[in-house]
């Protein structure tokens, strides 16, 4: 259901015991602590009232997220992801895709400007820009969705965090750095200029070529390395 002409696109991955998560992160885990029988048997309620409840245990950086500053900067000073302003996680969004972009391999600054001219879009201060070359579509949810992923060079990073002011960057990969890379250019780019990146997006395709409204709102975790996030995408908004 969408308000008055807007249409809504989930970008968000599903959360599950046993989903893929980043190399070195804990697992996922979900189960049941409470179903609608025990709770209606317990003898608490008087009425027909009963509830089901479960309880979630993953990393920080496990599903649909988003990084702190601080998860990438070891400055005294820099925002964990409850003192980020809502400008990270709230605005202008949008999407490009890549062709014939193999598994472990690198876009460059000219391929990212390549095809934002094929869509005429330009990247404003501020906003959030999305991108696939269907990573997500290929391998999730294999083994190889955290293993076999291209990535970012630096130069790519910093044309658009740097020159063209962008605040997030989101992808439906683990990282927007190559997944066998052991230099990370584009997170030491966020690091540098104090910009965040969204990892393990979904459904990118669906907006690819389009401006919305992006919507990846963190949870309030105090002191917070980063968040899981209900990433959407507003169109017509």
């Amino acid at each position: 259901m969408a308000y008055k002409n807007h249409q809504i696109v989930d970008l968000t991955q599903p959360i599950y015991s046993g989903m893929p998560v980043f190399v070195g992160h804990p697992d996922t885990w979900r189960w049941t602590n409470m179903t609608h029988e025990v709770s209606a048997a317990s003898g608490r309620f008087k009425s027909e009232m009963s509830y089901y409840s479960g309880v979630v245990q993953m990393c920080e950086h496990g599903p649909t997220h988003v990084d702190s500053i601080s998860h990438l900067d070891p400055s005294l000073g820099a925002p964990h992801i409850d003192k980020m302003p809502f400008d990270f996680f709230y605005g202008r969004g949008i999407a490009i895709d890549f062709e014939n972009v193999a598994d472990n391999s690198y876009i460059n600054a000219g391929d990212v400007k390549r095809r934002l001219d094929k869509y005429k879009l330009q990247i404003r201060p501020g906003d959030t820009l999305l991108y696939t070359y269907g990573h997500y579509k290929r391998h999730y949810p294999r083994p190889s969705y955290t293993t076999a992923y291209a990535g970012w060079t630096r130069d790519a990073a910093e044309y658009v965090y740097g020159e063209c002011g962008c605040l997030n960057v989101g992808t439906d990969a683990p990282s927007m750095d190559m997944a066998h890379s052991s230099e990370y250019p584009c997170h030491l780019v966020c690091r540098d200029l104090g910009r965040t990146n969204t990892e393990n997006l979904c459904n990118i395709e669906d907006v690819v070529g389009k401006e919305f409204l992006y919507i990846g709102l963190p949870l309030k975790i105090q002191d917070g390395s980063g968040s899981p996030i209900r990433a959407i995408a507003v169109l017509n908004a």
